[in-house]
């Protein structure tokens, strides 16, 4: 029954109409984005929006199972999920069609769809566009996503990028130290994931972590800021094997950026574990002049392709392209042409013509005089055809 509270025209909280100025903004910025990974050797491909709900969370576990859409498919009573991030699908297709040792560079565009936005009064359905890089295991093949991350965010001329990164080698390294069970493990990264280190402290202290532990977990809670943290960390944590191997990567990540990047600022949260059911390394986050959200956000992931039968390693970024759209400089659009009404064979050659060049024609349905120029213009006409002595001819409206 309708409701005069709940009119049939009203979308869904988290959705909405992308209207046609925005349409072609997004298509011709998702259309430049993929031309340019294509450059980089990133091959676009398309993947369901349906699969089944196990392969849309294999190895991403509850960091994606609250954002996903579930339903049950009629056909083989199998529930099925509306992709909520396109990652999970580039591991599915790599680990199928990869050959053995070989480095796959893969490309995505297309919308997902979130249960829940990400902000409050956010969208529930991102466009998201992202590459992926499957088969090199060094820190060389997050610099190649960190930098084609960069560059995608500068192409949408976004200014004073701000680029954050972590390892989640480093919090696990520390939780692994404590030599405790998976689920106690786990329980203590979501207190480091959410910072909490009051509770974290009283976590350590009813486990029965020695004083040498809680002294770690004490400077990881600090090291945060610009490149000396990687120093002081080695100081303070250098200690463990597997946190000198991740700043080792840190290092040389940070430092080939600055070399490309001179003007991007780069900055460090060591205690940064964000979707650690998840990510194996490196974790990247680039946030625009607002550093409000993050604009971009990336990561290692080596281990998601396991439940595929191919582990493979992995690093790839996304981002969604419609907050972008806000920031982008109106594009130059096609001139628009007003043709008059009629199937005179003259005239339809003449307006294939115009077409034919790029040039958007749209022909009237109503006989008669000329419409005001004044109109057309203020209907967003450039020019308009008509007829002279010489045939159908092209006329600016800014001629007179």
């Amino acid at each position: 029954m309708r409701s005069e509270n709940h009119p049939t025209w009203l979308l869904p909280s988290g959705f909405e109409d992308v209207l046609p100025a925005r349409t072609d903004a997004l298509e011709n910025c998702r259309r430049s984005l993929l031309d340019r990974y294509a450059l980089w050797g990133y091959r676009q491909v398309t993947p369901p929006l349906v699969e089944h709900l196990e392969s849309l969370l294999t190895g991403s576990g509850a960091d994606l199972d609250l954002q996903t859409w579930k339903l049950l498919d009629q056909d083989s009573g199998r529930l099925v999920g509306l992709r909520s991030d396109m990652t999970p699908q580039m591991a599915r297709i790599d680990a199928q069609t990869s050959a053995s040792g070989e480095i796959r560079r893969l490309a995505y565009a297309g919308t997902v769809l979130r249960a829940r936005p990400d902000l409050l009064g956010g969208s529930r359905a991102p466009f998201q566009v992202g590459a992926e890089l499957f088969g090199v295991a060094g820190p060389e093949g997050d610099l190649e996503v960190l930098s084609l991350m960069v560059e995608s965010l500068r192409h949408c001329q976004v200014p004073n990028l701000l680029l954050d990164i972590g390892h989640v080698s480093i919090p696990r390294a520390l939780a692994d130290a404590a030599g405790l069970a998976t689920t106690q493990r786990n329980d203590l990264l979501r207190h480091v994931e959410r910072k909490a280190w009051p509770d974290v402290r009283h976590w350590l202290q009813i486990h029965g972590a020695g004083q040498s532990l809680c002294a770690d977990f004490d400077a990881l809670a600090r090291l945060q800021g610009d490149h000396d943290v990687l120093s002081r960390a080695r100081q303070q944590l250098g200690h463990h094997p597997a946190i000198c191997k991740a700043l080792d990567d840190l290092h040389f990540v940070w430092e080939a950026l600055r070399l490309r990047y001179p003007d991007l600022d780069i900055q460090c949260d060591l205690s940064e574990i964000r979707g650690h059911l998840y990510h194996t390394g490196l974790l990247f986050s680039l946030f625009g002049p607002q550093r409000g959200e993050a604009l971009a956000r990336g990561g290692r992931y080596d281990d998601i392709g396991a439940a595929f039968g191919r582990r493979r390693p992995a690093t790839g970024f996304s981002l969604d392209l419609k907050p972008l759209l806000r920031d982008l400089p109106e594009s130059r659009r096609n001139q628009r042409i007003w043709a008059p009404a009629g199937s005179d064979q003259a005239l339809w050659k003449a307006i294939a013509e115009q077409r034919q060049q790029g040039h958007v024609v749209a022909q009237d349905f109503l006989a008669g005089e000329l419409p005001d120029e004044v109109q057309l213009k203020n209907r967003g006409f450039d020019a308009l055809l008509e007829h002279s002595s010489a045939g159908w001819v092209l006329r600016s409206l800014n001629a007179r």
